[in-house]
């Protein structure tokens, strides 16, 4: 079964130590940097924090495949998921497959639960009748710039 699919890794904590955090925010069409000085607090970001809800139920995936680039998951994006949040319509999901791990959207396609890629070339894969198994939710994605 072409498409997206998922290459599993462990699921270490993703910083030992919050990150240096700027309280700006950035917006596109901005030119220049605000004053060092403006409205400065220092703060950290931990990723953990931010990104992983329930610890416990959380795991890391690395996509492969094209499939969901319409939906801004790429090849080699780390995708954070958790096994705790009951699937809904919508919902970026890990799911085995006949026996293939798989990154799909969960939607109706005529009328019936399917799993969809964001790509014209893999049509919606149906889900009644077929082997599939819930791996998770996709809570968030990282995508690096430079690799």
């Amino acid at each position: 079964m072409p498409g997206q699919s998922a290459h599993f890794i462990s699921a270490l904590p993703l910083t030992s130590q919050p990150l240096p955090y700027l309280t700006f925010l950035g917006r596109a069409g901005f030119s220049g940097f605000p004053s060092p000085a403006q409205d400065y607090e220092p703060c950290t970001l931990d990723l953990n924090t931010r990104l992983v809800k329930n610890p416990t139920a959380t795991f890391y995936v690395t996509a492969t495949g094209d499939s969901m680039e319409g939906w801004g998951i790429f090849e080699g994006d780390l995708l954070i998921v958790d096994r705790s949040i009951e699937p809904r319509l919508g919902h970026i999901l890990i799911a085995m497959l006949e026996g293939e791990a798989l990154i799909k959207r969960y939607a109706l396609y005529r009328g019936s639960p399917h799993l969809c890629s964001s790509h014209p070339n893999y049509p919606p894969l149906l889900l009644e009748g077929s082997d599939c198994q819930l791996w998770g939710v996709v809570r968030a994605v990282v995508h690096e710039y430079l690799r």
